[in-house]
């Protein structure tokens, strides 16, 4: 393998994996199943836990 080949094959496979690895995180953050748990995680820290003035 030349160093060239090399290169080449790092951007292309380093490419392809950023954007599917990209593409997975946005689904998976607007996946419309999941809200329930984002919205209960963002509100998590405004809950009352009752003894403290």
């Amino acid at each position: 393998m030349t160093h060239d080949l090399l290169v080449y094959l790092a951007k292309t496979v380093g490419l392809i994996w950023l954007m599917g690895f990209f593409l997975i995180v946005v689904i998976r953050a607007y996946s419309p199943s999941r809200r329930r748990a984002y919205d209960r995680a963002a509100r998590s820290i405004l809950e009352d836990e009752g003894g403290h003035d």
